[in-house]
Formats: C-alpha cells, structure tokens, sequence
C-alpha cells in the first residue's frame, strides 16, 4: 500500500445518522466512525517495509511483530501489565464466588476473563490531529445498515444508552438496526451475508429469506452460528429487491455493505436507530 506520506494529517471520515430517539426534533443526528478496510499485520508490515529507507522485507518485520504480539499475549496472560504507543493493556476478571468455593480451582465457567485498554497520550494526539471529514445520511436511496445489536438490546435501547447492554452472542440472535431494510424479492443472493475479516479464512455464512427474522424496515434478525469465536470481527452485507416501503419489488436488486463491523461478546455502543410504525407484533424475538 504505502500510499501516505507519513508527515500527512490522518483524515477521519465520519457519518451523520439521524437520532431516532429525538420525537420532538427531526434534525437530530449522531456521529459515528466511517470504518475503512480491516488491516492486518502483514497489511502494516508492508506499509513501514515501503516505508523504511533500509529496503526492510516486509514478511521479516510481519515476523518479528507476529512474535512480538505472541509474547505481549503470553506476559498478559500471566498477570502483566503492558504499555505501547498506541496505549495501555492489563488484563481483566469478572466472576462472584463464596468463600467455599475458593479452596479449590475456581469455575473457570463463572468467571470471564479479558484485557483492558487505555489509550496513551500519542493515541489521543493522533486523533485530535486527524482532519475530520463528516457525511451526512439524511435523504439517501435505499437500505442504511446503522448497527448490528443483540435481540435484548434491539428491545431495550434504552439499557444501552444506560451502559446495561448485552454483548452479541454466538448462537443467538442478532439484529440490524436501520431503515429500508426489509429483504425480499427473488434470486439465490437476496438476503444477508455476514464475513469474518479479522484473520485471513474469511469465513461467511448466508441468511436467505427464510433465515430472517424479524424482517422489517428497521429491523432484520439472522441467528449468529454458535461456532462464531469470541471476539471475531464481522461484516454485514444486505442484499434486498424491495422498494424503501416495501411494498413492491424493483428490477434490479439493491446490495448494501454495513460501514462498520461487530465483534461477537461485545457490547453494543452505537445508539440504535429507526423505528417502524407498521410492525406491530414484531418487537419479540425467540
């Protein structure tokens, strides 16, 4: 790649979506990260090799940061804590046990165990240096994929805004949130495509019609396969030959890739948005 000068500011794109909780202001709008593609170690190796005036070899540098990251996960595991240029990492537990129940190894299936991160002070310079570039979606044709929540939060939006959501769990269901949603029409690739980007399998799966559920405007759910790893990263591709209301079927189908991704046992953080005002009995998810 290589295709920035290093001294250039960072440009961080950014959308404007509409706030759907606002009912007395229809000029309400959030923003949120405009996600680019999903980089990884070899994508970055390659960019300092192109950069570096040593004609360094980018499989060599990928190396040697891929041993690098296996002994920060190795001394992270073993209750270190970690600080890089990018921040600070430490490792995490969560779990409530009785004093009995202690004598003996803990249940390894009450606890959660994870890793915190903070950000240093050069991360915070690096965002406050970036140039904003902000896109508006106010008026735009067809689906607009916001987010991709679980089926509690997908119901109780206002938790999320309280900090009490629940993370998107393997094998349960998923909901994206957005407007002109609702998929139909017909053809073998009308329906949802998730794709995993983080590592290099590329791992989909497809969610036809009948897979849908709810299927709205708003709101379209597809059970996440219980084989999903915690922590792997998806993208969302919507494929649909409905009009915006629904109602009727268009010539051609209409293809929408999500602009961000979500990780499985993560929780929501986006504010959920859109609302239908003709699905009455689709707000209860099994």
């Amino acid at each position: 790649m290589a295709t920035k000068d290093p001294t250039q500011k960072a440009k961080l794109p950014l959308r404007a979506l509409p706030l759907s909780f606002t009912t007395d202001e229809t000029k309400d709008y959030y923003l949120r990260p405009k996600l680019q593609k999903c980089l990884t170690l070899d994508d970055l190796a390659a960019e300092v090799a192109a950069l570096s005036t040593r004609q360094e070899d980018p499989e060599d540098i990928a190396r040697t940061g891929r041993q690098l990251l296996q002994r920060m996960m190795w001394y992270l595991s073993s209750g270190y804590s970690i600080t890089l240029p990018v921040g600070y990492f430490r490792p995490t537990v969560q779990g409530v046990f009785i004093e009995s129940e202690l004598n003996t190894a803990p249940d390894r299936e009450r606890m959660t165990l994870g890793v915190a991160y903070s950000m240093s002070k050069e991360m915070r310079e690096a965002l406050s240096d970036a140039e904003i570039d902000v896109e508006i979606l106010k008026s735009a044709s067809g689906p607009q994929l916001y987010s991709v929540v679980s089926a509690q939060d997908a119901q109780n939006p206002e938790a999320v805004t309280r900090g009490e959501g629940v993370p998107i769990a393997a094998g349960q269901t998923c909901i994206i949130k957005g407007k002109n949603l609702k998929v139909g029409g017909e053809g073998d690739d009308i329906g949802v495509t998730i794709t995993r980007v983080d590592g290099s399998d590329g791992t989909s799966y497809f969610f036809p019609v009948n897979k849908l559920y709810p299927n709205t405007k708003s709101q379209v759910g597809f059970v996440l396969p219980a084989d999903a790893p915690e922590g792997s990263v998806w993208s969302v591709k919507l494929c649909t030959q409905l009009s915006n209301n629904g109602s009727f079927v268009l010539k051609e189908p209409r293809v929408v890739v999500m602009d961000t991704n979500f990780v499985v046992g993560e929780e929501s953080t986006d504010i959920p948005g859109g609302s239908d005002d003709d699905d009455s009995g689709q707000g209860t998810f099994g």
